[in-house]
């Protein structure tokens, strides 16, 4: 079945961070391991999440220290993207712009907290609440997100069996074509 999985962009792009990051366990997605690795400053204040860069490549980021460190943790990632993959004065910006922004952070999230290489890299119990309970207890975070991801992977699976069987009747298709 793994076989199947097809990656998007985003998430081969956080695999490959992941990679040059050397975050190869779960516990390496960390707020202190990832931010050292990538020179953030990480300040916790009582204020609404967010993240700047000073001048090219530093990095500070405040985070709410109002939420609950796997909350915080989330919001960490959620900033890292906007750091990593958005550039821009959010507020000059149009509407859908930053919604847009804001929509690839959120994917962003499920992909960081949940790398789909440490996921495939055991096994993951056949029963879907086995595997969300697994998941939330894994990567610490909340039932919801790991139910999120399980159902994300679902599809993606079920997506490259139908690719793979479209692409087995189209060779058919062309073989009968080119046979005659």
């Amino acid at each position: 079945m793994k076989s199947y999985y097809q990656m998007t962009a985003l998430e081969s792009w956080t695999e490959d961070l992941y990679q040059r990051l050397q975050v190869r366990k779960p516990a390496d997605i960390s707020i202190p391991y990832i931010a050292e690795r990538l020179n953030i400053w990480v300040h916790y204040l009582d204020v609404r999440s967010k993240s700047v860069e000073a001048s090219a490549g530093m990095y500070t980021m405040f985070l709410d220290n109002r939420l609950p460190p796997e909350l915080q943790r989330l919001e960490f990632l959620h900033e890292l993207c906007h750091l990593l993959r958005h550039a821009g004065n959010r507020i000059l910006m149009p509407g859908h712009f930053t919604q847009a922004q804001q929509d690839e952070s959120e994917r962003f999230i499920l992909y960081a907290a949940m790398p789909y290489s440490m996921i495939s890299a055991g096994p993951l119990p056949e029963q879907r609440e086995d595997a969300v309970y697994y998941l939330a207890s894994t990567f610490q975070v909340p039932e919801e997100l790991a139910l999120q991801r399980i159902d994300q992977i679902q599809r993606r699976i079920f997506q490259g069996q139908l690719m793979a069987v479209m692409d087995r009747s189209e060779e058919r298709k062309f073989i009968q074509r080119h046979i005659r």
